[in-house]
């Protein structure tokens, strides 16, 4: 009798118990869970959270994967980079005292003739533009960061490359934004700022949100780094996957048309932003190759 019980019981329990799979797919898709809930909350409070929440987020992903210390190891470092660059950014128009406004304009006329900036805003502004503009240029908070967990978790060796080419660039604007502090259309020609008028539309303040966290240097047009970070992502994914990878095109044009429809950058910007970026592709990868080299030689 007593025998017959333990073995119901066993079952209950066993019914009752929550399977272990369960618990690891529950594990991989709690990022897409966390997201979700995140923008239901956003909608229903009107708030934005601040860009570190993604951080944290991949963060618990890792650690419910086991892989919490080298998440910490390898991209604390990055992290503190590009902390140390957003806080020496903002101070970057200080320094100088000038400010380059009528250079772009006249190179941008010199060029097309007339301001593409200008142009699109009075004779092909439309909301949808205005929404998809404002889409694609919010990526480049998010994109870069999430492939870069993409390739820490499937391709280590790019992922190092990647965040080389990334320090790269973002200091050598930095050196840029210093030497030539430069005005993006919003300022030297008036062009609507259609992402802030799109915070009114929405009755949610998310870019004023989003540029009050970051305080981003408003002088800092040339080189453009919604040009620089989009082209990053599209060059190793492309290296990685070859002409599978070449929908993610996509998304740089995207960003760099939105970054001219919206007012915030001259074509002249972006055209800076892709060189900067394709220079500090090829120096990562030589870099992280003579690198890989050397470690070899001293191993052996």
């Amino acid at each position: 009798m007593g025998d017959v019980t333990q073995r119901e019981k066993a079952k209950v329990d066993k019914g009752l118990r929550i399977h272990d799979s369960f618990l690891f797919n529950l594990a991989r898709r709690f990022p897409i869970i966390y997201s979700v809930a995140l923008i239901i909350f956003c909608l229903a409070y009107k708030v934005f959270p601040a860009p570190d929440f993604l951080a944290l987020c991949l963060f618990i992903y890792a650690a419910h994967m086991k892989r919490a210390q080298r998440f910490i190891k390898d991209w604390f470092p990055f992290i503190a980079l590009f902390l140390a660059y957003d806080t020496m950014r903002g101070i970057a128009d200080n320094i100088t005292g000038i400010v380059h406004v009528t250079e772009l304009i006249n190179a941008e006329l010199y060029l097309f003739g007339t301001i593409p900036t200008k142009a699109l805003q009075q004779s092909y502004r439309t909301p949808i533009l205005d929404w998809t503009g404002a889409i694609f240029y919010s990526l480049h908070f998010i994109v870069p960061f999430v492939f870069g967990f993409i390739l820490w978790n499937r391709s280590p060796k790019n992922y190092r490359k990647y965040t080389v080419a990334l320090l790269i660039t973002s200091y050598s604007a930095l050196i840029t934004f210093l030497a030539y502090p430069s005005a993006p259309p919003w300022f030297g020609i008036n062009a609507e700022r259609i992402l802030f008028q799109m915070d009114g539309v929405m009755g949610v303040p998310l870019y004023a949100t989003i540029y009050a966290f970051i305080e981003p240097n408003p002088f800092a047009a040339i080189p453009s780094l919604h040009a620089s970070y989009p082209w990053v992502v599209s060059l190793y994914a492309i290296k990685i996957k070859r002409i599978k990878a070449l929908p993610v095109l996509i998304f740089p044009l995207g960003v760099w048309f939105s970054a001219v429809y919206l007012g915030e950058h001259y074509i002249i910007d972006l055209l800076a932003g892709v060189a900067y970026s394709t220079v500090a592709y090829f120096l990562a990868e030589k870099l992280t190759a003579r690198n890989s080299f050397s470690r070899s030689l001293h191993k052996s």
